[in-house]
């Protein structure tokens, strides 16, 4: 008995941890206006009349037109935000039909959202559906995180300026990581990849042709690249940001030979790529690609 008093105290702290995180994410009266913040906080790159990038703090959805319907390049973090970024992509580009959503690798600032596109085939690594499952499997551990952090931003919002830089950068993450803390109260769902592939894979969407290859780990255990040459576009995920500054966590021999690869393939493609996109919206170029490709070149000579 007393082992089951002690488990059932345990939940009911945890429970009430919990409610006193979520009640603390709305003592501010700043919350009071939540909605209209946040859409004042979504900025809109848009590239061309067919390539658009929606951004709120480090989530990035890219759309992409095609004559067969709309390309989605990552989800952000939460379903209620991402519900937002799909209708400002919609009014945007002038479609409501989305034949693709991909997502670069499988952390939950770029998954969280995949339940929005439900409609679209959704397209990963195959170790991608590995990283979100793992990653949500403990769903009272994710809430606690969601709130801790929002906790931790609401504070740092205190000791700025209303209305600078840093506060509406501040004020993006934390609503981010609360929005995603809420739909797991409400009807969030973890949404797989429904295609996935090993090495690569070629799909074509009316007269447009993506070409994803898999780097291997790097940043996670589940990275892709995006080509699509008619757009001249190149989709690096978190591999790099501006000026190569690499995103890689794993440096083991075995990887180090999967990025030679990945360094002929970008070449072979490199006439059809001006425009390169992180993963968190950062739009880059051919330089910052070429000190990626470099920093590659060295850890060849360095490891092998």
């Amino acid at each position: 008995m007393r082992t089951g008093n002690t488990k059932i105290l345990s939940v009911l702290a945890k429970y009430l941890l919990f409610c006193t995180l979520i009640s603390s994410c709305y003592s501010s009266p700043e919350f009071s206006d939540k909605k209209s913040q946040i859409d004042e906080l979504i900025t809109i790159d848009k590239m061309n009349d067919s390539i658009i990038i929606i951004k709120l703090g480090y989530d990035a959805v890219t759309g992409i037109l095609t004559p067969d319907g709309i390309v989605v390049i990552d989800a952000g973090i939460s379903n209620s935000l991402t519900q937002k970024y799909r209708a400002i992509i919609e009014k945007e580009l002038k479609g409501n039909h989305f034949a693709y959503l991909i997502n670069t690798h499988g952390h939950h600032d770029h998954t969280g959202g995949n339940q929005v596109f439900s409609d679209a085939e959704i397209i990963g690594h195959e170790k991608c559906k590995i990283e979100i499952s793992e990653s949500q499997k403990d769903q009272a551990k994710v809430k606690s995180n969601y709130l801790k952090i929002t906790q931790q931003y609401e504070k740092k919002l205190q000791n700025l300026d209303s209305g600078s830089v840093g506060w509406k950068a501040a004020c993006c993450q934390k609503y981010r990581y609360q929005c995603a803390a809420e739909d797991m109260l409400n009807s969030r769902k973890i949404m797989l990849p429904t295609k996935t592939f090993r090495d690569s894979i070629h799909i074509n969407v009316g007269n447009v042709n993506i070409d994803m290859m898999y780097v291997g780990k790097a940043h996670s255990e589940s990275d892709i690249l995006i080509h699509i040459p008619e757009k001249n576009l190149l989709m690096v995920g978190d591999l790099f940001s501006g000026g190569g500054i690499t995103h890689i966590q794993y440096e083991d021999k075995y990887d180090v030979k999967r990025w030679l690869q990945v360094k002929k393939w970008i070449t072979d493609r490199m006439n059809r790529i001006n425009i390169v996109i992180g993963g968190h919206g950062e739009i880059m170029g051919k330089e910052d690609m070429g000190y990626f490709l470099e920093w590659i070149e060295n850890k060849m000579v360095e490891t092998l």
